[in-house]
Order: C-alpha cells, then structure tokens, then sequence
C-alpha cells in the first residue's frame, strides 16, 4: 500500500478547511421607545349575542366554519360556537353590526344551517 503522498494531504486538508463556515449571529435592533395601539381598540358599544344554530352535524367541519366565518366578520370582537349545545356567542360592535347581520353571516355559509333563535345577552354568558 502506498503512503499518502504530501499533495494528496494538503489538498485533504484544504478541502476541510474550506467546508467549515463561521455563522455570524443575526442583530435585529428594536425601537421599544414607540409606543404600539392595540389591534383591537376597545369598543365603544359592545353588544353580546346567543343564537341557536340548527343544522350542524360535526365539531370540525360545521361548528369551527362557522366560528372562522363569524370571527372574520368586520364588526364581529370574538365568536365561538359550540356543537354540543348547537350555540354561538358572539362579542360585536353594535355599531357596524346587529343580530340579523349575524344571523346572515351563519346562513351565507351554508344552507344548511338556520339560526332559530338571536338574542342579546349581558356580559357573563354561556
């Protein structure tokens, strides 16, 4: 067997050296000094809803579209629906929205799905 020659380990050698790369760290500088408003500002007229929605058959599919479509809404602060108790409680701001626009987000979904009944409710609902 021949010995390595002194080209073969230079080259050997180079090749090592030039495979390993010095990473830098990445310096992300933050102005904290501006003062950042809230992406939702508080409300001035908040109104709070419980609709009966009928015509849902599943957790995953019927219930979360739903809430995505109510939580997408302009006027719409916050929505859950629930699959269980076939309910939705909605946080809207009464001034760019009321229950029959509600009740038009959940039928314009599917055609499937009614609302039964809309009503206002206080704060602590559910």
């Amino acid at each position: 067997m021949k010995p390595f020659s002194p080209f073969c380990l230079v080259v050997f050698l180079f090749l090592l050296m030039a495979c390993q790369t010095s990473t830098k760290p990445k310096v992300i500088t933050v102005n904290t000094s501006e003062k950042v408003s809230p992406p939702n500002p508080e409300l001035v007229s908040a109104d709070y809803a419980k609709m009966t929605i009928e015509g849902m058959t599943c957790a995953i599919g019927c219930a979360a579209t739903i809430e995505k479509k109510l939580n997408q809404t302009a006027g719409v602060v916050s929505a859950t629906v629930d699959f269980e108790s076939e309910t939705a409680w909605v946080v809207y701001d009464s001034n760019s929205m009321n229950l029959d626009g509600l009740t038009g987000v959940v039928k314009s979904v599917s055609d499937t799905y009614s609302v039964s009944s809309a009503s206002k409710t206080d704060r602590n609902f559910k």
